[in-house]
């Protein structure tokens, strides 16, 4: 349920309430309607011919009515603020008045966004910075309305702020946290509505969104990046501290730059903490920061242009960046660099500290074909569905209990695409649902409501 679909429902009741006749005596209004004369029925009940019932969609507000079917097979009946409305069932999610599957997911620190078959991108999670997009500072455990001018074609989440691209002209809008100019609205203005990115040089086809924080909450200070694919190029924007936008000048930028030395546009994007990476041509460049050794170029030094990734075999299909790792599906197999603390790049096997260049992941009897970096941890994506994750578990977003552990089959239905937040993990469902777990403590799994950890994966609430 969008929060202005809440508004409205919650201003018919209040109009409803206006119309109850005033009382002619102190006791009672002897011409009121008797579903308007008050019960002593208990919170949450409702009286029903005499009787207490609990308030649900077969028996919702004063008249005791039951809800009707909604005309959505996908929808179901429901009650709220006394009055009768529809709400999606689990794994879809609301587009207006229909229910809608998901086509692609995107997780940042505590935030979790889709964007839907028609189009539209619901987002849900941690709000303090704008990060949900849909114009408060309000956190929601079930997905919100981001108010785009128009559908999107491509969705990114940065730590703290989101981006799309919109179908009709390949405009790039985004929302959020703007310490560092990541809106690329030539500001620094926190934004909870999405902007539009200023001076891209035509209509952009992919987006990547990275940052972090400096220190732990409450006193933490945001940065945040993004990267478009537009105008035969990559073009960049925000944070540049350790040269993550590639156009060699280290310094911040609240509108777009291009990055340099990229022959031709790439096919994938990914963001990470302070680097980023593009496929080009079948190879993958990175750029930023290097101190985990994450550009895979063998050296531990930030380099603020793009540099090759070394011994990646050629044919590299799928790329995701870390908060200081890397992988990439190439030649048919996974492979992963840059820090390994919690055996992020090496399977779950921490014996190394880092790992300098791309070395091949050992997923038995999976055939990779996508890829998701979170924080500490790393899932996969098999040609069969099977989602398979290694890294840190402390928040089980490995999808299973938090202890240390090695590879990790999640016990999830076949899946298309995977998204690593930072302590948690969503999987995008081949039948276009949405299945989350892990760290829950900001609704960032949008179980309708903030909790502890979750080791089960469990379909995005439909409302």
């Amino acid at each position: 349920m969008t929060f202005a679909r809440r508004a409205a429902l919650l201003a018919l009741a209040a109009a409803a309430a206006a119309w109850a006749p005033a009382c002619s005596d102190t006791l009672v209004e002897h011409g009121a309607s008797p579903s308007l004369i008050a019960s002593a029925c208990g919170a949450g009940q409702v009286s029903c011919g005499g009787a207490c019932a609990p308030e649900d969609a077969a028996h919702c507000g004063g008249a005791c009515a039951s809800c009707p079917a909604a005309a959505d097979p996908h929808a179901i009946p429901a009650c709220l603020a006394h009055a009768c409305a529809v709400a999606c069932a689990p794994g879809w999610l609301r587009s207006g008045e229909a229910c809608r599957r998901a086509t692609a997911v995107a997780a940042g620190f505590a935030h979790t966004c889709a964007l839907l078959e028609d189009g539209a991108v619901r987002c849900w999670g941690a709000n303090e910075h704008g990060q949900l997009g849909d114009g408060t500072a309000q956190g929601s455990a079930v997905p919100v309305a981001v108010a785009l001018p128009g559908p999107a074609s491509a969705l990114a989440a940065g730590f703290v702020h989101g981006c799309a691209v919109l179908a009709q002209d390949g405009a790039v809008y985004c929302w959020g946290d703007n310490t560092t100019g990541a809106l690329g609205d030539g500001t620094r203005v926190q934004r909870p509505a999405p902007v539009r990115v200023q001076g891209l040089p035509g209509p952009a086809s992919l987006v990547a969104a990275g940052g972090g924080e400096t220190a732990a909450p409450p006193s933490a200070t945001y940065y945040g990046h993004t990267c478009a694919a537009a105008g035969g190029g990559v073009w960049c924007w925000g944070s540049d501290d350790s040269g993550q936008l590639g156009d060699g000048a280290q310094a911040d930028r609240a509108v777009p730059a291009p990055a340099s030395g990229l022959a031709a546009a790439p096919s994938a994007l990914a963001a990470g903490d302070r680097h980023t990476c593009a496929l080009v041509g079948g190879g993958v460049l990175c750029w930023g920061a290097g101190g985990s050794f994450q550009l895979g170029d063998g050296g531990s030094s930030d380099q603020p242009r793009p540099v090759g990734v070394a011994g990646l075999p050629q044919g590299t299909t799928a790329l995701a960046a870390g908060a200081a790792h890397t992988c990439a599906v190439a030649a048919g197999a996974l492979y992963c660099w840059g820090a390994n603390a919690s055996g992020q790049v090496s399977g779950g096997d921490s014996a190394l500290v880092s790992v300098p260049r791309p070395a091949p992941v050992a997923l038995p009897g999976v055939a990779p074909a996508a890829v998701a970096a979170g924080d500490r941890h790393t899932c996969a994506v098999g040609a069969a569905g099977e989602v398979v994750c290694f890294g840190a578990n402390d928040q089980s977003q490995l999808a299973a209990a938090p202890t240390p552990r090695g590879l990790v089959t999640a016990p999830v239905a076949p899946a298309r695409a995977v998204a690593a937040g930072f302590d948690h993990t969503c999987a995008l469902l081949q039948d276009g649902g949405v299945a989350c777990w892990g760290a829950g403590d900001r609704g960032q799994l949008g179980a309708g409501a903030a909790g502890g950890a979750v080791a089960a994966p469990a379909l995005v609430s439909g409302d």
